[in-house]
């Protein structure tokens, strides 16, 4: 009985042809991880490094205007330029929170 393989340089050619595919495959991947909005931030980095960002929080958890603010500015106060004025502004949201509604 005879056996027939293929060359050695046509299996070669298949892992080069494979190895290619999973590259432009992980571009992809890449290119859309890049494209998708929570990657971006327009100034700095102080939401794009968070695990979970105030924005997205905020969408999925069907927050107002004023909540999500607040949710923004205590996530942000350690890292951004002035903690003091995003206490303040956090405060302030709550503060319009509790009047807007007539917390007691």
């Amino acid at each position: 009985m005879i056996h027939v393989t293929a060359p050695r340089t046509q299996r070669t050619a298949e892992e080069l042809e494979e190895a290619r595919n999973r590259a432009i495959l992980e571009d992809w991947k890449k290119a859309d991880a890049e494209a998708n909005a929570l990657n971006k931030q327009t100034g700095g980095t102080h939401y794009k490094d968070m695990p979970i960002q105030p924005a997205e929080y905020a969408e999925k958890n069907g927050l107002s205007l004023l909540e999500g603010n607040v949710v923004k500015y205590i996530s942000r106060w350690k890292k951004k330029g002035n903690p003091l004025e995003d206490l303040t502004k956090a405060k302030h949201c709550i503060d319009l929170l509790i009047e807007i509604h007539e917390v007691e």
